[in-house]
This record gives structure tokens, C-alpha cells and sequence, in this order.
């Protein structure tokens, strides 16, 4: 997948033509019920792959909280702040990134708790593989949501061109405003994936599994007063570290995935006093020096 290119007028013109600045959120994201392009048992692979058109693709994944306190931040993007992803990652330099959106809930509650896009590049597949994603509304009273099943599907199910032709890892981000769940069981991977086969494993162990080929974060969304205690990012410090980034106003999230986008890829590419940290993991420092395009 992967084809086309994204530009800030064809969204523009886009959403003109959808008519997405006088659409509810409901009336933008249609769907109902999980789409079955998106059910995460129908998905074995997603490919991030180089083209003639692309030849050094970049892969990022942005994870979705469609719960019920978190849904308004996909209708934010559709309406209003995608292209400052996009855009600003392109005008930074780095022509050929490739997004997937996920669809993420709570897979001890709900019906759709991981939906999984296509790695796309092209204004009109951008948007339509954003509104296919189920805002099913769901969650439940368990202390956490599953963001986990971002790192499952990130390491299990996608295949990348950066890291398996260049070794350069692709990047993934959850967005949500309460703490991780702390594992899947063996029953759980069986539900919601193809694998016939599997075992217990741990948030800890899902998040190294997707570290190998991905830099991974999680912006903790402080949308209101319960969003901002303490408790409700609970673990993730001990997690990610100086990976975890705290938003304190939604509509900076695409921004802020893009300064980080383009910090880390800086980093990774000219500085050789890091070593080998271009195939590893770095942390958030200096993100905020970026200055937004």
C-alpha cells in the first residue's frame, strides 16, 4: 500500500467537498460496526512498502482511543488539524511517510477493540482508511484501556521497508487519557487475531517486541479534570519513560506527532555521537525545540 501523495490543498478540497465543516462527528464516521477491512482477526500483515513513487518510504502508525471519553479527537483531525501531520512531516524534508491509522478500545468490554487501517500515503486513502474507524463509544469500568493491542499489532502484523531495507525503525503513537491494561491472555490473541496459537504476554513484553522496529509513544490527552490526575496515567512513566508526552490542548496532537516525527528522524539520521542509537530507541528530548511549519 502506499500509493499517491498527500497535500494540504487536496485535503482542503477534500473536506470541501465532503462537507466535513458543517458534519457532526457521527455524520462523518459512519460506521456502526467494526468495518470488515478493519477487523483485526481478518488482518494476517499490513505493509509499509518502497516504490518507485516512494523509495524511501517512512512508516507511521497513530493509534486511536475510540472509547467513549476519547472519540472526539479523530472528528478534531477529520475536521481540523490532519494536515498539520502530514504536512508539516513533508515540508520538514521527509517526503514519503506512510500512515496507519488504529482503531484501539478496551478488549475486555468491547466489541471492536483493535480495527487496523492500511499503511496509505494518498490524501484520499488517508481519509478514507481515518473515517472507517468504528468510534464505538465503549470502554469500561477496569481501570485502563487497550493500547497494548497497539503493540501486538505493530509487532506481529505489519511488515516495514524502512527497518527491514534500511534499519531505520517507523513510528508508532497510542493517544488516550487512561492507563494500559497489563497484558493479554493466550484466549484474548486467539479472539482478536488471526493466530490460531498463542500465549500469555505481558504490556511490557508486547511494547519490546514493538520497540525492535518501531520508536513507540503514548500521548496522555489532559482534556479534563479527571483526565488530569495522576491516576489516570498510571504506568505509563514506568513504561515509555520520557516517551510518554502529556497533551494539554487536543488540537495540538497532530503537531505534536509531527515534531516528534521529525526530532526523533533528525536525530536518528545526523547526529553519529548517538552510535547505534539509529537503531534503537530515543526518547522524547528536545521535541519542543522543533519549530512547528
Amino acid at each position: 500500500m502506499g500509493h499517491g501523495r498527500f497535500s494540504r490543498d487536496a485535503y482542503e478540497r477534500l473536506k470541501a467537498k465532503k462537507g466535513y465543516a458543517g458534519k457532526s462527528g457521527a455524520q462523518i464516521f459512519q460506521s456502526r460496526q467494526i468495518d470488515p477491512e478493519m477487523d483485526s482477526r481478518n488482518v494476517h500483515m499490513r505493509e509499509s512498502r518502497d516504490s518507485e513513487e516512494h523509495p524511501e518510504s517512512l512508516s507511521i502508525i497513530v493509534g486511536l482511543d475510540v472509547t467513549g471519553s476519547m472519540g472526539f479527537v479523530p472528528v478534531e483531525l477529520v475536521k481540523n488539524t490532519f494536515p498539520n501531520l502530514m504536512g508539516n512531516i513533508m515540508q520538514a524534508g521527509i517526503q514519503h511517510p506512510q500512515v496507519l491509522f488504529l482503531g484501539l478500545g478496551d478488549h475486555e468490554c468491547d466489541q471492536a477493540p483493535l480495527q487496523i487501517g492500511q499503511f496509505e500515503s494518498s490524501t484520499e486513502l488517508l481519509d478514507k482508511w481515518l473515517t472507517k474507524v468504528y468510534l464505538e463509544g465503549g470502554g469500561g469500568g477496569n481501570a485502563g484501556e487497550s493500547y497494548h493491542m497497539a503493540y501486538l499489532a505493530a509487532a506481529r502484523h505489519t511488515v516495514i521497508d524502512c527497518w527491514e531495507k534500511r534499519k531505520q525503525k517507523g513510528f508508532l503513537f497510542t493517544i488516550g487519557d487512561e492507563p494500559c491494561l497489563p497484558g493479554l491472555s493466550a484466549g484474548d490473541i486467539s479472539r482478536w487475531t488471526p493466530a490460531g496459537q498463542g500465549s500469555h504476554v505481558s504490556t511490557a513484553e508486547l511494547l519490546a517486541e514493538a520497540q525492535k522496529r518501531y520508536h513507540v509513544f503514548h500521548l496522555h490527552v489532559k482534556h479534563n479534570d479527571v483526565s488530569k490526575k495522576p491516576w489516570r496515567y498510571d504506568g505509563w512513566p514506568e513504561l515509555l519513560g520520557q516517551n510518554l508526552i502529556m497533551i494539554d490542548d487536543y488540537r495540538q496532537i497532530a503537531a505534536k506527532i509531527a515534531s516528534i516525527v521529525i526530532n526523533t528522524y533528525e536525530m536518528s539520521n545526523k547526529s553519529s555521537s548517538l552510535g547505534d542509537s539509529k537503531y534503537g530507541d530515543l526518547t522524547s528530548d528536545g521535541i519542543d525545540d522543533i519549530q512547528m511549519l
